[in-house]
């Protein structure tokens, strides 16, 4: 559950700490304008993301242990590649802010435009996370809540696919509102829902196993007193 509290803490803040970046139907100078404003604010979102993604390590690193077989693989293929992607576009939008004097308005585009395309292909590795823990919710490895919170998060991620194609300006444009306040919210508050489950259930399995066992020295089966003896000890003799 501290995993899962700090990831979502983390994220939520670097989430709000820095502006969107102007959408793909701006130019490049607006860009330029958007690192120089907020260049000290991305540094430090990337700062949050990188101790944001320390914490989402340790909470994958727990939930791959409770799936087996073709979901447990398909869910750390997705992990990897969430963590990749976020490494990647935080590369990316971090180094735009690091010398934003000297930054130009026709290479700020073009690695903007990169970034904003790993918003949309997230979907894709977010799929592949909450499906095997939807399976696994189903098969009574996770609790049932968290299968629905799952099947929910993977509705909308498959829903939100559309952003890869989506026309600029509008509510499904690559990088637009619906990657960044709907898509990201919902990425963390399942992950915060894997978090909450993973530190339920241990105490559901520490309940006592021989709880049904019979007792060693149940009374039913233990002779009253040592007279009770003596019929066998002298048949022996």
């Amino acid at each position: 559950m501290t995993a899962g509290i700090a990831f979502a803490v983390l994220y939520a803040v670097a989430l709000v700490l820095a502006p969107r970046f102007p959408g793909i139907d701006k130019p490049g100078s607006a860009i330029v304008a958007h690192v120089n404003e907020h260049s000290g604010a991305m540094r430090a979102q990337a700062l949050l993301l990188a101790f944001g993604s320390l914490a989402l390590v340790a909470l994958l690193g727990y939930a791959r242990e409770r799936l087996s077989g073709p979901a447990g693989y398909v869910f750390t293929v997705g992990a990897a590649a969430l963590l990749a992607q976020v490494f990647i576009a935080t590369w990316f939008a971090a180094g735009l802010a690091l010398h934003p004097e000297q930054l130009g308005s026709a290479t700020a585009r073009t690695i903007i435009d990169i970034v904003t395309m790993s918003a949309p292909m997230l979907t894709i590795t977010n799929l592949m996370m909450a499906v095997p823990i939807l399976l696994a919710a189903n098969a009574g490895q996770f609790p049932r809540w968290l299968g629905i919170v799952a099947a929910v998060f993977a509705v909308e991620q498959l829903i939100e696919t559309i952003t890869i194609i989506g026309p600029p300006g509008s509510f499904i444009s690559p990088g637009g509102p619906m990657n960044t306040y709907l898509g990201a919210p919902l990425l963390i508050l399942f992950f915060l829902a894997l978090g909450a489950a993973l530190s339920a259930e241990p105490q559901r399995d520490k309940r006592p196993a021989t709880a049904d066992a019979p007792d060693a020295r149940d009374p039913a089966t233990e002779p009253d007193s040592a007279e009770e003896l003596k019929p066998v000890e002298e048949t022996v003799e």
